[in-house]
Formats: C-alpha cells, sequence, structure tokens
C-alpha cells in the first residue's frame, strides 16, 4: 500500500507537463470542428467573387456563410463553457496547435479570437 501512494504521485505529477499541449490540440480539434465547414464557404464564396457571371451564386453563398457562423457560434460556446475564454497566449498556442491541421489556419486568427477569445 505504501509504494501505490508514492507511484500514484509520481504520475500525477509527471503528467503535468503534457497537459497544457493536450489541452490546446483538444480546443484546437473542437475549434476546427466547430469551424470547417464555415471555413470552406468562405473559400468557396472568395473564389466567386472574382467571376462576374456568378453573382446569385455568390448571393446565396453568403447567406450560408450567415447561417453556418451562426451554427459555428453555438458550437464554440461549448468550448468556451468547457475551457473558459483564451488569453492571447492560450489563443496563440492553439494556433500552434492547429498548424497543418485546421484549414485556413493563419487566415482564420481573427475567427479564432472572437469565438474562442477574450
Amino acid at each position: 500500500m505504501r509504494q501505490i501512494v508514492p507511484i500514484a504521485v509520481l504520475l500525477f505529477f509527471g503528467c503535468q507537463g503534457q497537459e497544457p499541449a493536450s489541452r490546446y490540440e483538444k480546443i484546437g480539434r473542437a475549434y476546427c470542428e466547430c469551424t470547417g465547414s464555415l471555413a470552406a464557404l468562405n473559400e468557396q464564396a472568395a473564389a466567386l467573387s472574382h467571376q462576374a457571371d456568378q453573382k446569385a451564386n455568390f448571393q446565396e453563398q453568403l447567406k450560408q456563410i450567415q447561417t453556418e457562423y451562426e451554427s459555428a457560434k453555438t458550437c464554440t460556446a461549448t468550448i468556451i463553457a468547457q475551457y473558459g475564454k483564451l488569453n492571447a497566449a492560450d489563443l496563440d498556442s492553439v494556433k500552434l496547435a492547429l498548424m497543418g491541421k485546421c484549414v485556413n489556419t493563419p487566415e482564420q486568427a481573427d475567427l479564432l479570437k472572437e469565438m474562442l477569445g477574450e
């Protein structure tokens, strides 16, 4: 029994250094799931905006973007409920965790701050 307590203490403190990285990765994954469709719609709208003959499609795309934006806000509210609003340092860490894993991460910096930041 005496050996169980020191092992439990070592495991507890040994995992402490890993917690922030996994926390940021969890936040990042959840954020990507919440905003993935919105990012894809934004990308499509940007392509349509350069085509004069696609004005009607562009207008429809804007309506879809608004709907998806509201859905993303609702979704990210659950992230905030679980992890709280993120400060600037946390946002930077989440951005690093997202690099290469989330659609258009650099272009979404403002959206990330709006959705999850203080």
